[in-house]
């Protein structure tokens, strides 16, 4: 490499990651799938890039293309409650009976009232927000 020529192909992992002459690398689905899981598992994901010799950025939308790849919503445990008791509103000045026609979720201090038909994958998502910023 230092007298400027571009290998054709280099080995990572035991992959071969083939070179185009500008010096791009085509990384096989393979590798990105065992970087993914190796940051998943807790590896980071500057040490991950570094050790294979990418961008880190690029290891970056790997894991996060990993994260959406799944057409179904993620699991959120919602747990009912046994009887269905006056809820506190946050706004209000007094308890209020939950809505027969909506679902209300608490998650902390947080009140969510989600409607009839609330497409399921931007719930999880709203859940997901609400649960970290707690």
């Amino acid at each position: 490499m230092l007298d400027g020529m571009m290998p054709e192909e280099v080995k990572v992992w035991g992959f071969t990651v083939p070179v185009s002459s500008s010096g791009r690398r085509k990384w096989p689905d393979a590798l990105r799938a065992k970087a993914v899981q190796k940051i998943l598992a807790g590896a980071g994901i500057r040490e991950t890039a570094e050790e294979i010799g990418a961008n880190k950025s690029l290891v970056a939308l790997w894991v996060k293309k990993a994260g959406t790849s799944g057409k179904s919503p993620t699991f959120v445990e919602v747990i009912a409650p046994a009887a269905q008791r006056p809820i506190e509103a946050p706004h209000e000045n007094g308890p209020v009976a939950a809505s027969s026609t909506s679902c209300r979720i608490s998650i902390g201090t947080a009140a969510i009232e989600i409607p009839p038909g609330y497409p399921t994958d931007h719930l999880a998502e709203v859940l997901r927000a609400v649960r970290a910023a707690q």
